[in-house]
């Protein structure tokens, strides 16, 4: 997790194809091969990218709600150590889910 800034940081520079969440996960996989993709924390839970405790959920649609709660659902696996949500949407997060710090990687600021 010593790493964190700096997956962040990758992930940040770069302006990324919006057309699916499949090929943007690619796209990101490509940029931080150290993560597993599609990584399984239990039998409902597939995480898109995963590494040493940190969890990356990729999302381009879906509503708000909906993406807190899936969110939610990995940060009350003990695996998941910090949750990344990697997103173009605009929406509130908090900065701690059931104890597990979160971050918001806003991929529309490549784009400016």
């Amino acid at each position: 997790m010593e790493n964190l800034l700096e997956y962040l940081s990758r992930i940040s520079r770069y302006r990324f194809s919006l057309s699916s969440e499949k090929a943007l996960q690619a796209e990101i996989h490509k940029i931080l091969p150290e993560f597993q993709r599609e990584y399984r924390l239990d039998e409902q839970s597939v995480v898109d990218l995963f590494n040493d405790g940190i969890a990356m959920e990729i999302k381009i649609k879906g509503g708000a709600k909906a993406i807190y709660k899936q969110c939610e659902r990995y940060c009350m696996i003990d695996e998941v150590k910090v949750l990344v949500l990697v997103t173009n949407k605009s929406m509130g997060f908090p900065p701690e889910i059931n104890g597990k710090p979160c971050y918001v990687v806003n991929l529309g600021r490549g784009w400016l």
